[in-house]
């Protein structure tokens, strides 16, 4: 059974607890730019953020604006740095941590048969990340502190974090010893371990995102021992009108032309906004504390990323 707590919504801070943090959603919710964000705003504060992006997606070089993030953490701006787990940069790592002779893992490494049963097996591209995840967590500083902190995982969608925490079960009786067993065992205690790890979920105010959290919660709840963190609501829309919706709809009956069309637009904003409002509402039920991410009305720089970091932070 998951452990969940209540929290207040206000001033709640992702980054004040648990060195890994971990996000899902649906995918196009844009957890990209919440983790992205939250990152800039750690390295604000002085820290050592690093970004792990999982998946084919290269979504860390458009958020950042920056050429390349591969299998190496890479600087990229504000104090941040990022990557993306390569499943055959992964394998390279796993054979030379546990074959001794460095001819033979070289060889076993670049082998293109043993690469494609990699690729084909299921779960083994999911056992790689965490070697590489493990990796990354033990990686030192020059001063003797973790080199990265907090480590901010990007999950490709709600089914691919399922599969990545379900790991553990998946092989529970299958392997019973060795490296692989130690390794999830290590995992299986980060994850059950509320000081270091929280799962936070994002979506966005709409039915199918909504929905789709309401179950994904439902699931980790009655199934993982992980503790969840926050509830992040992305592209919330802002109210577009204060007055009363019905003096806009008796307008339109006295107005044509121009007006009429600014009215609306107006009229379309209050509905949507209403919809995300009405979306929302259902996410009352979950115990976890929420922070509503404003639709931003211009384009996603450095600036608007850090000014969102403050925001999904706990700032104002």
């Amino acid at each position: 059974m998951g452990v969940l707590t209540k929290a207040p919504v206000s001033g709640f801070d992702p980054l004040a607890s648990g060195r890994l943090a971990l996000f899902t959603g649906k995918g196009g919710v844009g957890k990209s730019t919440v983790v992205a964000a939250l990152a800039m705003e750690a390295g604000r504060r002085g820290r050592r953020p690093l970004v792990i992006e999982l998946g084919h997606r290269a979504s860390m070089q458009a958020v950042f604006g920056v050429a390349h993030v591969g299998h190496e953490p890479v600087d990229v701006g504000g104090g941040v740095h990022a990557c993306n787990i390569e499943l055959d940069e992964a394998l390279r790592d796993y054979v030379a941590d546990h074959v001794p002779v460095a001819a033979l893992a070289r060889r076993i490494a670049e082998s293109s048969s043993l690469a494609r049963f990699f690729e084909a097996a299921p779960a083994v591209g999911e056992v790689l990340t965490l070697q590489r995840i493990e990796q990354l967590m033990a990686a030192r500083a020059p001063d003797g502190g973790a080199r990265w902190d907090p480590i901010l995982v990007d999950f490709d969608a709600t089914g691919h974090a399922l599969m990545f925490l379900e790991l553990p079960k998946v092989f529970e009786g299958l392997v019973p010893g060795g490296p692989v067993r130690r390794l999830l065992d290590g995992f299986s205690a980060l994850l059950s371990d509320p000081t270091a790890t929280r799962l936070h979920l994002v979506t966005l105010p709409a039915r199918l995102p909504v929905q789709e959290t309401l179950e994904l919660h439902d699931k980790l709840a009655a199934e993982h021992a992980v503790r969840l963190g926050g509830l992040f609501v992305n592209r919330v829309p802002a109210r577009p009108w204060e007055g009363d919706p019905g003096a806009i709809d008796a307008l339109l009956g006295q107005l044509d032309g121009e007006p009429a069309r600014d009215l609306r637009l107006l009229r379309r904003a209050i509905d949507r906004h209403a919809a995300a409002q009405a979306a929302m509402a259902r996410l009352d039920a979950l115990p976890l504390p929420r922070v509503a991410l404003p639709q931003l009305s211009t384009r996603l720089d450095r600036r608007a990323l850090t000014a969102l970091g403050r925001i999904a932070g706990g700032g104002a």
